[in-house]
């Protein structure tokens, strides 16, 4: 639109050019016209200077003077005025009245466009009409990186915004705002970027941002003072926006699995701020209530069936196939979130076709049931959606081993058991209750496709020596999450270089589930292991699981610790 102004004006010039030559005036009427032209063109000019003066801040200009100046046409304004004072003023010195008199036809036009950029900077003087300018030139900016990404193919989604100035300058200025806690204008900077409408080109660099906003407010309520209530409604309002964004994408699994887990990853660095007192025990509070309300409603929009929907968009599942779920699985279960037992029943009606009826307080294994109906000999189902898992799981061998990585990375990432738990930040699956602890647990533990020490080792050695072959799925989810790098302090680690987790991945799957069952098998394999594994392992059993700390021998610690799965089914055990 900025060119089409430019070039009408450029007409009008050149026709006020043969104006002139063919009706020139006398050096009165000259005078007397430019008298009143002058004085028009300052009072626009002192009212602009006014507007803007007393309307624009730093969260309502933050681009640069430039898109305000292209949307109000400010620039194109005073260089007609400029025109005309020189063209009037070389008439009248040199006493040539074309030249006067066209100059004089251009502090007209200046005038005329004057008013029409005055009645433009007027529309900015409210927030809503500076909100949508700023909302446009952010919305371009990305579809502008989209496009260029699309094309080029190249680089990871977070290294352009080191070098876009537009985006630059938001990011700048959102951090400002937090800092200097000002929750007007969070609230307006938050309201430019999820209402912008970005072409579907743009959605994933959209996303970024999305997230990298997320976590510089999260960051300024924690240890910069920011109001977690105001910060906390921007939150939701920025995860809607990116749950809205990853249903355009073809693939929403890789940027609705980042988002899981830095949910989850938030919930652990909010209570261990506020345990060490460098965060507000309220700020805490409210983060962890927004984690697992948002976790719940990403749970909601993937689950084919969800026990209850805030509206028709969270019908249906968003993800479409096996890869896509295995996928967000794997990253929903990280970080000792809430509700990932609850993401595996899901995850089982998109892979199967079929409801899992179990419950899983009670101890039953939603992994085994699964690997039953994929792969079983008996209660084989025959679905379009098994099928489709099949081909994407490959053997029950590879079906094996892809669980028990995803299970190596759970537990790796499982909250600190040693830190005490604040009473103000208990929430639903967000608790100290050593039973949901054990029923996390408990649903990896129960896919055993092992029984002796002997297997086990066998199965240890597959997880640290095999190499994922083309077309699995393991090496399907990493070439779908290659190059999606989002602007997040929570790295994506392979479980290979895990090994202290890998060990108590298998060590797990020997774990007696009940009081009356041996504990021979875990201990004969715990036995053999080198002393550095055994320790490594034990130190991180000690971390994540509740009574190993008690224990000074590295087999007991981990024995002690795994008993927190017996925890799990132990009211229908007392009650038969």
């Amino acid at each position: 639109m900025q060119v089409w102004r430019q070039i009408w004006l450029f007409l009008c010039a050149v026709g006020l050019a043969f104006v002139a030559l063919a009706y020139p005036r006398s050096h009165d009427d000259v005078v007397d016209a430019t008298q009143f032209s002058i004085a028009f063109f300052a009072t626009l000019l002192t009212g602009e200077a006014v507007i803007f003066a007393l309307t624009f801040s730093a969260a309502s200009s933050w681009p640069s003077l430039r898109a305000i100046d292209g949307h109000i046409a400010f620039r194109e304004w005073v260089l007609i005025g400029w025109f005309a004072a020189l063209f009037t003023g070389c008439g009248l010195l040199g006493d040539n009245a074309t030249s006067a008199t066209y100059g004089a036809l251009l502090f007209l036009l200046a005038n005329i466009y004057g008013v029409f950029s005055f009645v433009r900077l007027f529309g900015l003087a409210s927030i809503g009409g500076r909100n949508r300018l700023l909302r446009h030139t952010l919305a371009d900016a990305l579809a502008r990186q989209g496009e260029s990404r699309g094309s080029s193919r190249l680089g990871s989604l977070s290294a352009w915004l080191e070098h876009d100035p537009i985006v630059n300058s938001y990011l700048g200025t959102v951090s400002q705002a937090s800092t200097g806690n000002d929750p007007t204008a969070i609230r307006h900077l938050v309201d430019q970027l999820v209402e912008a409408e970005v072409p579907v080109e743009g959605v994933d660099d959209t996303i970024t941002v999305h997230l990298d906003v997320l976590h510089r407010l999260v960051r300024a309520t924690l240890a910069g003072g920011a109001d977690p209530i105001q910060v906390v409604s921007c939150a939701h309002a920025l995860i809607d926006s990116v749950i809205g964004h990853c249903r355009r994408l073809s693939d929403p699994a890789p940027p609705l699995g980042a988002l899981s887990r830095y949910l989850a990853w938030l919930a652990n660095t909010a209570l261990l701020m506020s345990v060490r007192g460098v965060a507000s025990s309220r700020a805490a509070r409210e983060l962890a209530a927004l984690t697992t309300d948002a976790r719940l409603k990403i749970l909601r929009c993937v689950d084919p069936d969800p026990k209850s929907a805030a509206h028709h968009d969270e019908l249906g599942s968003i993800l479409t196939s096996p890869l896509q779920v295995l996928l967000w699985t794997s990253d929903f279960t990280e970080f000792h979130g809430a509700h990932q037992a609850s993401a595996l029943y899901g995850t089982y009606e998109i892979l199967t076709g079929t409801k899992f009826m179990g419950n899983y307080w009670d101890g039953a294994s939603i992994l085994s049931q699964l690997r039953q109906s994929l792969y079983g000999d008996q209660g084989r189902v025959s679905t379009p959606e098994a099928d489709a898992a099949r081909r994407a799981l490959g053997s029950v061998e590879d079906y094996d081993h892809f669980w028990a990585l995803v299970s190596v990375t759970a537990l790796a990432t499982l909250r600190d058991a040693r830190l005490p738990h604040p009473p103000e930040l208990i929430r639903p699956e967000f608790t100290p209750d050593h039973q949901l602890l054990g029923a996390y647990l408990r649903t990896f533990a129960t896919h055993r496709y092992f029984t002796t020490a002997a297997e086990a080792r066998e199965a240890l050695l597959g997880l640290v020596c095999r190499a994922d072959p083309p077309g699995s799925a393991t090496a399907e989810i990493r070439h779908a999450r290659g190059g999606r790098t989002y602007r997040l302090p929570v790295p994506l680690v392979e479980p290979q270089r895990r090994p202290a987790a890998m060990v108590l991945a298998v060590a797990c799957r020997l774990a007696p589930l009940t009081p009356a069952e041996s504990d021979s098998e875990l201990r004969d394999f715990l036995a053999v292991l080198p002393a550095p594994a055994l320790q490594a392992t034990a130190r991180l059993a000690t971390r994540v699981l509740p009574g190993a700390a008690g224990e000074s021998d590295p087999v007991e610690a981990v024995v002690t610790g795994l008993a927190v799965l017996q925890l799990v089914g132990a009211h229908t055990r007392e009650g038969s």
